[in-house]
């Protein structure tokens, strides 16, 4: 459906005209809408219920593995989650802190509801943004012919059209979606909200192709009912930096006073009252049809796949401040009510624990990710944009990372500028969004470290160096910020060379501290950066020794420490991100006909027409295409002068 065909429909009428529409208010809409309004251009985004705008429906936590350094990247380029996520905080933690820097992931407990009336609150006070509660149910473009359509607005359940140059989908869990516990089946979205409906049937009215995935959120118990004397308590931490680097830059820290988590693990009991109502589980009678996380899965899930283990560990955390509800990480489930509350108090703990929101299982519709272009832009309807899980995604962060980038190239196709694609090299937000538009997903994608082939250069307390310059460069980042920025990094290098060229020799001072550390003494001087390459010394250890150094934040001693410290291996790694970027600059024409290039396989011609790679270097990602079909394809592309470098 058209504009001119939407306002001939009985009782509709034209609303407003914008520059962008952003559907779904979730993590990912609102960072689309923000940045498509610090970019000057006039947006809306609906939401089916304003007083849920920025939920946590499921885990009311932001950052974790991988994940906090998407929230890390998020803000280096301006964008709004780090920033709501620090002044919501009541519990931070550095994750994998025994294991080597490129896996250390920040994760904080939010206050559940103080930050969704945060992100209200600042979105409502965002230049160029109105904000709507509407329920959209059609997507409009015109047909321009040959199976190619361009956006031309959307409209709503109560028949308002608005026209947009560019919309922006970020429908989260909700299109079409119900929820499920045992035998109650309800047709709503998560936490009894309502549903999107009939968005999905306009989708596919334009050839766009969906699929079905499934997720589920655990049992909250009220905090009174809980013995904690049972369990193991887990306290936050202080020597961890806050996710957004304006807030870093400026001097704040972690709250003092944090809230305690707690953990346990399942009993005997737990197994038992599991398989004994097996029978009744949606998950496995067939009632489910979505497909499930692999790496969130379900409680029973849990048991029956993994059968060498015989119990699992629950994580207890709070929902805010505010509230004594309590969240069982890692307890999700869709088995019925009666079953739920025998399985809860067969934990440690919570024998006698009452239970305020049952666990569910929900269904909801995605579109096939392979259909977009790494803009997040479709590549069937111009002007459309999508992110967070109608992409086949799962997670807040996920969700976040995709929607800024998908309101920045929504915002500069509007304006007529040139894309911005963040590559694997740069980001894990590269990652997830290459991942899913070449490789695309059978199951809600989840962003891990070992996804990443650079995950050493893609650390949580570079990421600004990383991604700044390109938040700058689309006008989301302050001139204030960005002489921060700049001054830290001249702070870094003046530091770096300072402790390349200071050197120390055998003193019974240094002799002490090595000795601290398990280091022998050098047997004659060595500069203090070569100290630092040793196992177990740090930057600050060397203090006493070092009468020169000025005084720096402890984010810039870390971050020196670190670089120095792993120096060979990042050496490595930009060698392998050079010959990565030669790939990835070598572009293929949009209009490659791959059924006319001889040596390719079959599967090699139909996945490359599909999925219309950019470039050589996604081309070779694509399952299914091979290193010999790479080689086919380089050889076409110099003989017909058919790809260029850019």
């Amino acid at each position: 459906m058209n504009i001119e065909e939407a306002l001939k429909t009985e009782h509709s009428y034209l609303a407003g005209e914008y520059d962008v529409a952003v559907v779904g208010a979730g993590h990912a809409g609102c960072e689309a809408a923000h940045a498509c309004a610090a970019m000057g251009l006039k947006t809306i985004l609906f939401t089916l219920h304003l007083d849920s705008l920025a939920n946590l429906p499921c885990n009311p936590s932001i950052g974790g593995t991988a994940k906090g350094q998407i929230v890390r990247e998020v803000d280096a380029l301006g964008g709004i989650m780090g920033k709501v996520a620090d002044d919501c905080l009541i519990q931070m933690r550095m994750l994998n802190r025994t294991k080597g820097p490129a896996v250390h992931s920040p994760r904080a407990q939010m206050d559940r509801s103080k930050y969704s009336v945060t992100m209200k609150n600042l979105l409502e006070h965002t230049d160029n943004l109105d904000l709507r509660q509407g329920h959209v149910t059609a997507l409009l473009a015109a047909d321009e012919g040959n199976g190619v359509y361009k956006t031309e607005g959307v409209m709503t359940e109560s028949k308002a059209v608005y026209k947009a140059k560019a919309v922006v989908i970020c429908s989260g869990t909700y299109m079409e979606s119900r929820t499920i516990r045992g035998e109650v089946i309800v047709e709503s979205g998560p936490d009894g909200l309502p549903r999107s409906v009939g968005l999905s049937k306009s989708l596919e009215g334009y050839g766009i192709p969906l699929l079905r995935f499934k997720t589920g959120t655990p049992v909250r118990v009220n905090a009174g009912s809980v013995d904690f004397s049972s369990m193991q308590l887990q306290e936050g931490e202080h020597d961890v930096p806050l996710f957004s680097f304006e807030n870093e830059m400026n001097g704040r820290t972690v709250p003092d006073k944090q809230t305690p988590c707690y953990s346990v693990w399942t009993s005997p009991q737990t197994r038992e009252v599991i398989f004994e109502n097996m029978d009744r589980s949606p998950l496995y009678s067939g009632v489910i049809k979505g497909t499930g996380p692999r790496y969130c899965p379900s409680i029973e899930d849990k048991f029956v796949k993994f059968e060498d283990k015989t119990r699992h560990q629950i994580f207890i955390e709070p929902m805010g401040e505010n509230t004594s509800e309590m969240y069982l990480q890692g307890f999700s489930t869709s088995l019925p009510e009666d079953v739920q509350v025998k399985m809860v108090h067969s934990l440690p703990g919570l024998e006698n624990a009452v239970i305020q929101r049952s666990a569910y299982a929900i269904e909801y519709d995605l579109i096939e990710p392979t259909t977009l272009k790494q803009t997040l832009q479709s590549k069937l309807v111009e002007g459309l944009f999508t992110a967070g899980q109608i992409n086949g995604s799962s997670g807040y962060e996920e969700a976040a990372g995709q929607g800024l980038i998908a309101g920045i190239n929504a915002g500069r196709y509007v304006k007529g500028e040139k894309e911005v694609i963040i590559d694997r090299s740069q980001g894990y937000i590269g990652v997830l969004v290459d991942d899913l538009v070449t490789k695309g997903t059978n199951e809600p994608y989840r962003m891990m470290t070992s996804r990443a082939e650079y995950r050493l250069f893609l650390r949580y307390d570079n990421a600004d160096l990383r991604l700044t310059p390109i938040g700058r460069e689309v006008g989301l980042i302050s001139d204030e910020r960005y002489e921060a920025f700049e001054n830290k990094y001249k702070e870094i290098r003046a530091e770096r060379e300072r402790l390349e060229s200071t050197f120390v020799g055998p003193t019974d001072a240094l002799k002490t501290i090595l000795e601290e550390a398990g280091s022998v003494l050098p047997p004659s001087g060595v500069s203090i950066a070569d100290l630092i390459k040793r196992p177990n010394v740090t930057y600050d250890m060397l203090a006493p020794i070092d009468s020169g150094r000025p005084q720096l934040s402890r984010d810039i001693r870390k971050e020196v420490e670190t670089d120095i410290k792993y120096d060979g291996y990042l050496k490595l790694e930009r060698e392998k991100i050079d010959r990565f970027v030669k790939l990835e600059k070598k572009t293929i024409p949009e209009d490659t006909d791959y059924t006319k290039i001889t040596g390719l396989r079959l599967e090699a011609r139909q996945k490359l027409m599909n999925i219309k790679p950019l470039s050589l270097g996604q081309a070779s990602r694509i399952s299914g295409v091979s290193p010999a079909d790479i080689s086919v394809l380089l050889v076409y592309l110099e003989a017909t002068k058919g790809g260029t470098d850019v």
